[in-house]
């Protein structure tokens, strides 16, 4: 079985990286012999994050925020998606978590968690220049 998560660093002391489409790298863990293998996330864009993990052969995702699309797609393709919260935390927490059956399942969750691109609460506030106009599923 392999899972993902996006990072900030290829290290594997890296930090889960809070916003998954606009993550430099992809960490990808194989539970058989706990290798992991880093990819680049070259076109920062969710959807074809999705589609490089998907090249991947992905069963599990860890997360922090997603937007609505790739959240679709990875569900329609059968991966488990785990919540991972708004606190900072390492691939090696993030996969203990797992491993003690301590991360939520996003689908069972209110999507509002992960989808609100600027509104996850950090200890500081995002101002990108924009607005932005999303639909949200409730």
């Amino acid at each position: 079985m392999k899972i993902a998560m996006a990072v900030k660093t290829k290290s594997e002391e890296s930090a889960v990286a809070p916003l998954f489409g606009k993550a430099k790298y992809f960490a990808i863990i194989d539970n058989q012999d706990n290798k992991i293998e880093f990819i680049e996330n070259i076109n920062r864009s969710g959807v074809e994050a999705i589609k490089l993990l998907l090249a991947q052969n992905i069963n599990i995702m860890l997360m922090s925020h997603m937007g609505e699309k790739p959240f679709s797609i990875a569900l329609s393709r059968g991966i488990d998606i785990y919540y991972l919260g708004n606190e900072r935390i390492t691939i090696k927490e993030a996969l203990d978590k797992l491993n003690n059956n301590e991360l939520p399942l996003a689908k069972n969750l209110n999507t509002d968690l992960f989808f609100k691109h600027g509104k996850h609460d950090h200890g500081h506030e995002h101002d990108h220049g924009h607005e932005h106009d999303h639909d949200h599923i409730h």
